[in-house]
């Protein structure tokens, strides 16, 4: 967890200098980056309460947060697209940025738990 939380101190680093360099954009680059957090918030909570239970549960989250993360992603991103008129380009280079720098810490965390 603590190597979590300094991945998401550097993000939020991150976040400030590119919002800093393309203040028009602070929006796109804001979402880009508070979609992937929160999963992976979300991701890195419910797999350490599985973990306490065993190695299976870790399994059968790590299956159902992969089908949640696909739903959340796909229904956000809609519904951004639908209700905020915005420059999808910044989105999506924030967005795709953040989403695997954060997912790859993730990987990293539950290797850690597995082994």
């Amino acid at each position: 967890m603590k190597l979590f939380k300094y991945g998401l101190i550097a993000s939020v680093g991150i976040l400030g200098l590119a919002a800093g360099f393309y203040p028009e954009y602070q929006m796109e680059i804001f979402l880009g980056w508070f979609l992937p957090t929160v999963a992976g918030i979300a991701t890195i909570y419910f797999i350490l309460e599985a973990a306490k239970k065993g190695a299976q549960f870790v399994t059968k989250s790590l299956a159902a947060g992969f089908l949640f993360k696909m739903i959340y992603y796909g229904a956000t991103i809609l519904l951004i697209i639908r209700i905020y008129s915005f420059e999808p380009i910044p989105f999506i280079i924030s967005f795709a940025g953040f989403f695997l720098g954060l997912h790859a810490l993730e990987a990293i965390i539950i290797k850690d738990i597995s082994t």
